[in-house]
């Protein structure tokens, strides 16, 4: 841990910590050690982990307390930031509290996008906003494109990630414009200060994507190469009369409500086409289709539902 508190009930940052002192876990109580020296990072550290609710919370390793340690000496002088301040009412603790009101959590391992969610409602639960920080290096780009994983996409706020670099101490946000199929993103990476990570995101209308026929291509050759007679798209494609080439216009064009979605943008278009003109449409067997993605502030799965048949229904009138 980065910080502890002193006989005096103090708090001390390990930056300020002197060898000898006596210093006691935040969260627990107990005695902590300082450790510094030939380690890149000074640390406190308990005698027995078992016994603290910290080691339940999560284990950090140097990188993780470096990561920590460099954006508490950014923020210290302009704004209050305490670090792994224990909020008893949700049993978490941030890695960093700014203001008491925006939790920094920096996450390099991935973990269950569950797990994100179930702490970023404990936080909301309090009325504190967070923003999870990833580690830049991790983030895969590729052919002009960008391909997060979905423990990555967990921590998306409004179609933004917030990564970290160490080597420049930079940070960055990647904008998700378009999901167009296996992974693939459409992005924008822009550095910013460490001040712009601690703003709310407000929710982006990136506009719309049309995919190219390559790529349109490239996705029913892979639905062909699954060998299923089920195959919803195949089967779509068969009784609508469609081939790759004749496929119309507006079904291959993607608008910004599909960040929220896992299905490939012309699958749950074919969908709506084959039910809506056989008179087979039925919201509720709609719904079990769509698939959601587990991020931070996905919205309401009907809402999402009702957007994405709004969108089908102005691209159908734009044809």
């Amino acid at each position: 841990m980065i910080s502890a508190v002193d006989e005096k009930g103090f708090e001390v940052s390990a930056g300020h910590a002197v060898k000898g002192g006596k210093y006691f876990c935040p969260v627990c109580g107990s005695r902590v050690t300082y450790k510094s020296g030939n380690i890149k990072v000074p640390h406190f550290s308990h005698f027995k982990i078992m016994d603290c609710l910290r080691y339940f919370y999560k284990s950090e390793s140097l990188e993780h307390l470096k990561i920590k340690n460099d954006i508490y000496l950014m923020l210290s002088p302009e704004v209050k930031v305490s670090m792994e301040y224990y909020l008893s009412d949700i049993e978490q603790i941030p890695d960093l509290l700014v203001e008491n009101r925006t939790a920094l959590e920096i996450q390099l391992s991935s973990i269950s996008p569950e797990l994100i969610a179930e702490r970023t409602r404990g936080y909301h639960s309090v009325n504190i906003n967070v923003v999870w920080i990833l580690n830049d290096d991790n983030i895969r780009r590729e052919g002009g494109y960008c391909l997060p994983t979905h423990f990555q996409l967990s921590t998306m706020q409004n179609g933004v990630l917030t990564t970290y670099e160490m080597t420049h101490k930079k940070f960055y946000q990647y904008i998700l414009l378009h999901h167009i199929g296996f992974g693939r993103w459409i992005y924008k990476r822009t550095e910013v200060s460490v001040f712009d990570c601690l703003k709310l995101i407000l929710l982006r209308d990136t506009g719309c994507h049309t995919l190219k026929r390559s790529d349109i291509k490239i996705f029913l050759k892979k639905e062909r190469q699954k060998k299923s007679v089920l195959n919803p798209v195949l089967s779509f494609m068969y009784h609508l009369g469609l081939t790759e080439d004749t496929l119309p216009d507006y079904l291959c064009v993607i608008t910004h409500v599909e960040r929220w979605i896992m299905n490939h943008p012309v699958e749950w278009k074919l969908y709506l086409k084959f039910h809506l003109e056989r008179k087979s449409f039925h919201m509720e067997t709609f719904s079990h289709f769509i698939k959601l993605r587990t991020t931070i502030d996905t919205p309401d799965k009907k809402k999402v539902i009702q957007q994405l048949l709004n969108h089908y229904i102005m691209l159908y009138n734009s044809q």
